[in-house]
């Protein structure tokens, strides 16, 4: 943590090297014994001793906790004796601490003593904690540890609110204090409903506003009450005011502002066409069987003929994941002597019911969830974007206040604020150089949101027939999954080299234009079973075997490979193909 490291000579290292070497020497030995008593199942005294010997020396030897750990097992039958073992015990893992505070099996073997003591000393437990974050507050395995210790100790969420506090006005760039002060809020100052009391306004639920993913802080577990978050985000400006290139108060402060706008499985869209089903969900879902029942409801030509129903209740995810986005099912066929006109459609899932409505000028089923209004906290959102505006205009070039008041914008009101977001990420990539790439592919998300939300607010089913994303500088398709129902996708123009995997939600593509995207192999090309039309002119491919297996894997009509590498040899490549699809439409200069 910024000490100089002082350099030895010569004479030194030798002298150190050759220590070295008889250490090494001792320890191989010592363990070869270890190791020797073990196979022979010999946990005796000799064997504690040799263990603890080597362990003071080297305190980062799991293997050799877990043989410790095994010879007190044999000893468990006699109470008294592994009491008192174990509480010699904590005064090795003490002195081992001592020597490396940083050791995952030394924290481990210190819980695990705790765990099988009687009645361990919290009080003692908790000291010891605190001497190790006096040494280095940002030890995160003793946060850890005390997490656990102070859950089995019964220590209030109050003390513990206030020792973090403590910990933070130490050093103001403790990420952990920050970190272990997020854990204990929302358990704090719950509040009753459940959700932050704020003003709310209607929002696109589809569209999710969360950037926060980027940090090591759950922001899914928050639940505080207004007048708390008030006070955090006071404690938060105050921080970043004193020290504003520290990332500490920014990631706490992103976290407080940040939500989920919907939960995880919310339904976003069911479509039924003919004797095909597919669900979209916000999030990646689990629809285990039964837990997902659609419904059809006929009534028959002949009035004589009781109504009647078909249901199914096993879907299955289009990328054969447990948890997924998109979700399919087939359909039985349906009677010729049922009136289609007639028949109903809806689905239960959760303890909700989603009835389908059927498309004016298509045989379609559709259900699209309503725009819905969510708590948004606009004040505080706000005023953090007023205080962010007064640090900038001190710290113009201060990429920590660039980046949070990029994320407010967002939150508040992205169509209002698209093109200073646009702006301000244009100037994160000229003054953060290291982060150039990351604040481009941000750039593509929220283009994306941008574009989406424009489509995603039309009610009428079949203003998804087509999507223009082109020449939009994209750089990573995000979101994929909101495409899913579009017949097609034009994605020429970008730059969407290592996002052609996320094309597999395209489901329903028929024509997907991917002209002059940079492309310079189609490895990761998925399967896309309604595809009918692929446009890959202008971009750098130069392998024909990949173009000839994406030939077999789908059942194109139609093909644009022009201004490639392969199509310098045009005869050649044209043979090729049409000795795999004869009868495909290949796009040709005239």
């Amino acid at each position: 943590h910024g000490r100089v490291k002082v350099r030895s000579t010569a004479e030194q290292e030798a002298r150190k090297r050759k220590e070295r070497q008889i250490k090494i020497i001792q320890y191989r030995k010592t363990l070869n014994s270890i190791f020797e008593k073990r196979d022979n199942n010999v946990f005796n005294d000799e064997l504690i001793m040799l263990t603890e010997r080597i362990l003071l020396e080297i305190p980062d030897l799991n293997t050799v906790w877990n043989i410790r750990r095994e010879a007190f097992k044999k000893r468990e039958s006699c109470q008294e004796e592994f009491t008192e073992l174990l509480k010699k015990e904590l005064t090795l893992t003490e002195n081992c601490l001592q020597k490396n505070p940083k050791s995952y099996s030394l924290w481990h073997q210190r819980y695990w003593i705790i765990q099988h003591l009687p009645t361990p000393d919290w009080k003692s437990e908790l000291e010891l904690c605190e001497k190790c974050l006096n040494f280095d507050d940002r030890n995160f395995h003793c946060w850890d540890y005390r997490q656990q210790l102070v859950k089995k100790a019964g220590v209030s969420n109050q003390k513990e609110f206030d020792f973090s506090e403590i910990k933070i006005m130490n050093n103001l760039s403790n990420y952990s204090s920050w970190h272990y002060r997020s854990k204990i809020l929302p358990a704090l100052f719950p509040d009753q409903t459940g959700k932050i009391q704020v003003n709310s306004r209607p929002i696109l639920c589809a569209v999710n506003y969360n950037i926060c993913a980027v940090t090591a802080i759950d922001v899914s577990t928050l639940t505080v009450s207004l007048f708390d978050l008030c006070t955090e985000l006071d404690l938060v400006i105050n921080a970043v005011f004193t020290d504003p290139n520290d990332s500490s108060a920014w990631l706490y402060q992103r976290w407080l502002l940040d939500y989920n706008a919907f939960e995880p499985n919310t339904l976003w869209q069911i479509v039924v066409i003919d004797n095909h089903a597919a669900i979209v969900c916000h999030g990646d879902t689990q629809i285990k069987p039964d837990e997902l029942i659609l419904t059809r409801r006929y009534v028959p030509l002949d009035n004589d003929m009781k109504d009647f129903t078909h249901q199914i209740s096993v879907w299955h995810s289009y990328d054969s994941k447990i948890f997924s986005k998109r979700w399919h099912a087939i359909l039985p066929d349906i009677s010729s002597e049922i009136d289609k006109k007639f028949c109903s459609i809806s689905i239960e899932y959760k303890n909700k019911s989603y009835d389908l409505h059927r498309s004016e000028d298509c045989n379609v089923w559709f259900y699209k969830s309503p725009i819905e209004c969510v708590n948004k906290h606009d004040t505080q959102l706000t005023e953090q974007m007023i205080n962010i505006q007064k640090l900038l205009e001190m710290e113009p070039n201060n990429k920590w206040a660039l980046l949070t008041l990029i994320f407010l914008m967002k939150n508040l009101d992205l169509n209002k604020y698209y093109d200073d977001i646009l702006k301000n990420l244009s100037i994160l990539s000229k003054i953060d150089k290291i982060h150039e790439m990351y604040y481009t592919d941000i750039r593509s998300k929220y283009i994306l949101d941008y574009k989406l939300h424009s489509y995603l607010t039309k009610e009428n089913y079949k203003r998804f027939s087509m999507i223009d994303l082109s020449n939009i500088q994209l750089t990573v398709l995000y979101n994929e999954h909101y495409l899913s129902f579009f017949d097609q996708v034009n994605l020429s123009g970008n730059q969407l080299n290592f996002s052609l995997h996320r094309l597999a939600a395209l489901q329903n593509c028929k024509k997907l234009s991917l002209c002059n995207n940079n492309l310079k192999n189609l490895k990761n090309f998925p399967y896309l079973p309604n595809l009918e039309c692929l446009s890959l002119r202008k971009n750098e491919l130069t392998d024909i075997e990949e173009i000839l297996n994406l030939l077999k894997l789908h059942k194109l009509i139609k093909l644009d490979i022009r201004s490639n590498p392969i199509w310098t040899n045009k005869s050649k490549t044209i043979s090729k193909i049409f000795n795999v699809t004869p009868n495909l439409i290949l796009e040709s200069d005239k």
